[in-house]
């Protein structure tokens, strides 16, 4: 019995890592019923997480426009009135008005000022321009990445808390057949019990077992409920809301196969492609501002001068200022610092490549493990199946025995935990495997398809 119950806490356990939020109702009658494909489909349109990471995608869009936009014409328009309480002063020579020699303070100009014109300028030529283009287009990529592996991540966590509740469907089935077995052997217990057949302390045994199994049930009820509960939250589902999964023998075989031996459409790879790409644009934009740049601007102002604030009174004293032209700015000294910074880039990307390779060795050996624990595991999980098909059989005949009188309870408590043990294993077995087949479609990108 001691074994029995560490093995069914164990299998317990394997179930815990996904918490419940809100409960549900014992023996609510779930009338929905939601495929693998509908929980992640509805994951993907409902789950907050997802949205936030979408609306990550967007904000670097949006960066990508902005950078752009510096690159297109700039065109301002300004206009001025200004009171000049007192009019600056400028030094200028005597000679002019007669005083050889001296130098004398002048006021040049009028009280009130006003303008008004429009500035253009465009960008001809800017190296590092068009790179921070490329650069900033690049980071949308990585964005876009992140949010597939977001929802990759999603798909394997629905997939997961899915199985884990199919299972649970399976415990209560076995732990509610287990408890009509036992409430036969309690019929036959009374009767023996009244015959003189067996000891009130026997009779206690039974249902002592009862008690057990009831109470390891009603524990598996409320683990079962948390996981409905997080499957709603994961899938977007109102906490209310009645679901029924698929069975667990409607789920297809996986077959442990690589898809893609080169591996270079892991959502992983991918995005250590980008990054490393993201680094060398980064390098090139270091190197690019040592290269000279154009620019292209033009002015057309009016400017009127004025003793009296009449500025409006008479348009021919307004006078008209325009120009354009080009600027050539040429890079000639900044004291060695590119050249560090274009060296700790160009390590950047030697790393990048060495972490692709090393992610690209990881995720083949995780393959070759997951593939060997997955064959390893359907061969476990079918003998474990046997094992349980015989030991329910053996206790059925016991039970049947014990009922005529022809083995003792201790028999039957003996066959019962055996059975017991053997359908847990079988679970655990089965768990097992299907955390494999799960790995081995994260691996082979299948949880994009979805």
């Amino acid at each position: 019995m001691k074994t029995k119950k560490s093995k069914t806490n164990l299998f317990i356990c394997l179930f815990a890592c996904f918490p419940g939020f809100t409960q549900m109702a014992g023996g609510q009658v779930m009338d929905s019923v939601l495929t693998l494909d509908d929980c992640i489909g509805m994951s993907y349109a409902n789950n907050f997480k997802l949205k936030q990471l979408s609306m990550e995608t967007e904000k670097e869009k949006l960066r990508f426009k902005e950078m752009k936009s510096t690159g297109l014409p700039q065109i301002s328009a300004s206009v001025s009135v200004e009171d000049y309480f007192d009019i600056p002063v400028t030094m200028v020579s005597g000679d002019i008005f007669g005083q050889p020699g001296a130098t004398l303070p002048i006021q040049l100009g009028t009280k009130f000022n006003s303008g008004a014109g429009i500035q253009f300028g465009q960008m001809l030529y800017n190296a590092s321009y068009f790179t921070s283009l490329k650069l900033f287009k690049k980071s949308c990529e990585i964005s876009e990445l992140n949010y597939l592996k977001g929802k990759e991540e999603m798909a394997y966590n629905v997939s997961k808390i899915y199985s884990f509740i199919q299972l649970s469907e399976l415990q209560l089935a076995l732990l509610d057949s287990n408890i009509v077995a036992f409430a036969n052997v309690l019929i036959y217990s009374e009767q023996h019990f009244l015959n003189g057949f067996i000891s009130n302390s026997d009779l206690s045994r039974v249902k002592v077992a009862i008690n057990n199994l009831e109470a390891e049930k009603e524990n598996m009820m409320t683990m079962f409920d948390q996981q409905v509960n997080m499957l709603k939250y994961l899938a977007g589902i109102e906490p209310n809301q009645p679901v029924k999964l698929t069975d667990l023998t409607d789920a297809r075989e996986i077959t442990p196969v690589l898809i893609d031996s080169a591996l270079s459409s892991h959502i992983d790879i991918l995005l250590l492609d980008r990054q490393r790409e993201q680094a060398e644009l980064n390098l090139k934009l270091i190197r690019s501002g040592n290269v000279p740049s154009v620019t292209a601007y033009a002015g057309y102002s009016y400017q009127a001068q004025r003793e009296a604030f009449d500025l409006f009174s008479d348009a021919d004293i307004w006078y008209r200022t325009s120009f354009a032209g080009i600027k050539l700015t040429i890079p000639i000294c900044e004291g060695g610092k590119d050249r560090h910074r274009a060296k700790l880039a160009r390590t950047e990307v030697d790393q990048g490549v060495i972490a692709r390779e090393d992610l690209k060795s990881e995720l083949y050996m995780n393959f070759l493990n997951t593939s060997a624990k997955l064959n390893s595991g359907r061969l476990i999980e079918s003998k474990m199946k046997d094992n349980m098909i015989l030991t329910e059989n053996i206790f059925k005949v016991i039970n049947e025995q014990y009922g005529q009188g022809l083995k003792s309870l201790t028999d039957v408590l003996n066959a019962q935990a055996e059975c017991n043990t053997s359908r847990i294993s079988w679970l655990q077995a089965l768990l097992q495997v299907k955390l494999s087949e799960l790995e081995l479609v994260k691996i082979n990108g299948g949880f994009l398809n979805k």
